[in-house]
């Protein structure tokens, strides 16, 4: 259930915040089904559906966007015209489903393509066309993954780098295959000089798109970061077989933040 909590919109005339305030604070209760979406050369079409459960008209406004992660692992959206989404106003009423058709008009690539359609909740119109203000509307905005298979799947992860400063273990979690790894727990082992476990841990990782990188940070005890001289990676189902990477520092400042604690 997708409930507008995302994001708050409210528009004051003049920038000016005025005292007498709605009686009453909205948000769309709605469902989304699928919540991805996997296209591919065989298969370039699929629909989505909302259900309104809510007891007032929802109207979402769609937009498609290519989806990449920069070098620090933040998220890169642009605008782009390899899908197709259609209705791009989508009009729910109370109580209704209401479907949105994509489709891919790229041909099979030899990397995944990543793409979010974005929807953004659009205030509802009162009988004389204009939009409600009798009531602060919360107004909700949710973002869809949507993914065009490449010829051949191959998931490859790969620690690119890890480094200690501060005590902050720093591993830079790469994707040399062709497909994108999903948010999934994978289980992360801190090694010393001899071969020895210091720590273990599942941390949950994010999206690492196809050929991207993503940041992962990791706070050690003093005693755990002063011991520390690799880190290894395993990922379930993935890679059976643990990737390990020798941890750089830059001498006395990798474990200052936590000596003393």
């Amino acid at each position: 259930m997708i409930r507008g909590l995302f994001r708050i919109c409210a528009v004051i005339a003049g920038g000016l915040v005025l005292i007498s305030l709605p009686s009453e604070i909205q948000a769309a209760t709605f469902s989304v089904n699928p919540t991805r979406m996997e296209l591919s050369a065989n298969h370039r079409a699929d629909i989505i559906n909302f259900t309104n459960t809510g007891s007032t008209p929802l109207r979402l406004q769609a937009r498609t966007m290519l989806w990449g992660m920069q070098a620090d692992g933040h998220w890169q959206l642009t605008p782009s015209d390899d899908l197709i989404v259609t209705p791009e106003l989508l009009e729910v009423a109370p109580g209704s489903v209401a479907q949105l058709r994509v489709g891919s008009l790229v041909d099979g690539t030899t990397s995944e393509g990543s793409y979010r359609i974005l929807l953004n909740e659009l205030p509802n119109l009162g009988d004389d066309g204009s939009t409600q203000r009798q009531q602060i509307r919360v107004l909700t905005e949710i973002s869809l993954p949507v993914f065009l298979e490449p010829v051949a799947v191959t998931r490859i992860p790969d620690i690119r780098s890890a480094s200690m400063v501060l005590g902050v273990l720093t591993v830079a979690v790469g994707n040399e295959g062709s497909q994108r790894l999903d948010p999934q727990g994978i289980t992360v082992s801190v090694i010393d000089n001899a071969g020895n476990t210091v720590s273990r841990r599942t941390m949950m990782s994010n999206y690492v798109l196809a050929g991207a990188m993503w940041p992962l940070n990791i706070t050690l005890p003093a005693n755990d970061c002063a011991k520390a001289a690799s880190v290894s990676l395993s990922w379930s189902g993935i890679s059976d077989t643990p990737i390990t990477h020798a941890i750089t520092t830059d001498g006395t400042r990798a474990c200052a933040s936590t000596a003393g604690h």
